[in-house]
């Protein structure tokens, strides 16, 4: 059953945002951004790529501290990471992918059927199915970002040394899975940085680091970030300045108000890096925990699918039981008509051997039914 959207998620659809996840499922909700405003020139603005970015105020392109904002950051992030999943309903289109072609050559074919297999699907009015061409299969490890290079190689069946290289180089699908997934949510923005304008145009954050790398590990970096800094602004910051940084707040607080003024101001760009690497570590911890009750649930499962084996054995081992305790008072009565019947002092049938032949001419003994010879 779907789960009804609220009315900001609502919102967030018709301003045109369609693949942000529900606001229930994110750590920090999505700011829609507001019109361009002439008089607020510190809006998001679209950019050549149609990937929204911020408007630097400092000189050569470069990004100052005021133009950074990490709920910008993280919604294009959750957006391109949206569209990157699977979407049945669309991609897995018949007709849609023979329609799918990539440097003029098909990306998909029909399967080669023998005859009478294609007949059943021709008189059953089934779409025969389609397999991935080889201009199809490199289309799909181009599309697939989180795959990186070492999904296109085996998808493509290599190019020789140059694919064991670049495939050896690849360690994005050695890293964590948690730490896979943080990166990939953070695909999204590819703007202008504090070091100036993203002439790479690679997905990277607004300090200037690179998301996805084939070596690095985005979401390490970011844990480390964030531990140098608190120790630089707990620390030696703090003695410099004379003043006390305050970790919930990220300003620095004395009781001299020009120190703390001081130390706010010259620490301008590393406390904002604080608060956002701060917001990226929340966004770890929370992907963490998402991913903990996931793991509870699916031992949930496994423990009530493992008590429903067990309940449904022990009803079979019941059964059998009182099967064979019914067979054992069968047999029981059995022996008792024997001794009534068959014996009384003069031999009757059992002494001439007559009791217990069978029909089919074999012998079963009714002092010992379904006994040996």
């Amino acid at each position: 059953m779907a789960i009804p959207l609220s009315a900001y998620d609502r919102k967030v659809i018709d301003a045109g945002y369609k693949f942000i996840p529900q606001t229930q499922y994110l750590l920090n909700p999505f700011q829609i951004p507001v019109a361009p405003d002439s008089n607020n020139p510190k809006i998001p603005i679209p950019i050549a790529s149609g990937i929204t970015s911020l408007q630097p105020q400092g000189g050569g392109g470069a990004l100052q501290a005021r133009d950074i904002n990490y709920n910008d950051f993280a919604g294009l992030g959750f957006d391109a990471y949206s569209r990157r999943q699977p979407t049945p309903l669309v991609d897995d289109l018949y007709q849609s992918k023979l329609d799918k072609t990539f440097f003029g050559f098909p990306s998909y074919r029909e399967q080669e059927l023998t005859g009478p297999d294609m007949g059943e699907y021709i008189s059953s009015g089934t779409d025969v199915p389609l397999e991935l061409t080889t201009a199809g299969r490199l289309q799909s490890g181009l599309s697939s970002i989180g795959e990186g290079i070492t999904g296109l190689i085996n998808k493509a069946g290599g190019i020789g040394p140059i694919s064991a290289l670049l495939g050896s180089m690849d360690k994005f699908d050695t890293l964590p899975k948690l730490d896979q997934q943080f990166i990939e949510q953070s695909m999204g923005y590819r703007g202008p940085t504090v070091f100036g304008e993203n002439t790479g145009g690679n997905y990277v954050d607004p300090f200037g680091v690179n998301v996805r790398s084939a070596l690095g590990n985005y979401a390490e970096k970011v844990r480390d970030d964030f531990s140098s800094l608190t120790d630089s602004l707990t620390g030696r910051l703090s003695d410099k300045y004379g003043a006390t940084f305050n970790t919930e707040t990220g300003m620095f607080e004395s009781d001299d108000e020009e120190a703390a003024k001081k130390a706010n101001k010259m620490t301008e760009m590393m406390r904002k890096k604080y608060s956002f690497r701060q917001k990226q570590i929340n966004q770890q911890e929370f992907d963490a925990k998402i991913a903990d009750k996931a793991r509870q649930k699916q031992r949930d499962l496994e423990i009530a699918a493992k008590k429903k084996r067990d309940a449904q054995a022990a009803i079979a081992a019941a059964e059998r039981t009182a099967a064979q305790q019914q067979q054992r008072q069968s047999d029981q009565a059995r022996v008792n008509r024997a001794y009534r019947e068959e014996t009384g002092g003069q031999g009757g049938s059992y002494a001439t051997g007559e009791s217990g032949v069978q029909s089919d001419g074999s012998y079963n003994d009714p002092f010992d039914p379904g006994g040996g010879e």
